[in-house]
């Protein structure tokens, strides 16, 4: 049942991403023909495309968590001893885990002050735009948990054989 809640919450993610990444393109396509094409450039599009982007970027990171394709150092997969790879797969959620609910716990805070902070051109409160970090943070957070429960995720890719 959790893990099927927890598919969907992934799906939706991603679906989000897509659409953000979307309306991105969108808006900074519709900004240059205005501004190029139509000689009157748009006020309100360059602050939504940096809000979107923020989001993008923030979803793009848990999303290459999901994959496992971060950078990272893989010296010990190129060991193949399955057990270390293992506990130092384990280590590395473990510190991410902490990370993600200590830096969550701090950007709680931080929303709830910048909740009355419009911005300049769009006038929505700056704790929308911010709240891209936690929701990054509950969907690491939440993966790490999933992996451990239900061993559905790897410890890091595989290693390309020779």
């Amino acid at each position: 049942m959790l893990m099927k809640f927890w598919t969907g919450v992934e799906w939706l993610a991603r679906a989000v991403l897509c659409a953000l990444l979307s309306a991105m393109v969108i808006v900074c396509l519709g900004q240059v023909i205005w501004r190029y094409v139509f000689n009157d450039p748009l006020i309100w599009s360059e602050e939504l495309a940096r809000f979107l982007f923020v989001w993008v970027g923030y979803l793009s990171a848990w999303f290459a968590w999901s994959k496992r394709a971060h950078i990272a150092l893989d010296a010990v997969t190129y060991l193949r001893l399955p057990g270390l790879e293992r506990a130092c797969g384990r280590i590395v959620e473990t510190l991410v885990l902490i990370y993600c609910g200590w830096t969550l716990y701090a950007c709680l805070g931080f929303l709830s002050l910048t909740n009355n902070q419009p911005s300049a051109v769009l006038d929505v409160p700056m704790s929308y735009v911010y709240a891209g970090y936690a929701a990054m943070c509950v969907l690491i957070i939440g993966d790490i948990l999933i992996g451990w429960a239900y061993g559905a995720r790897q410890s890091s890719p595989a290693v390309p054989q020779e």
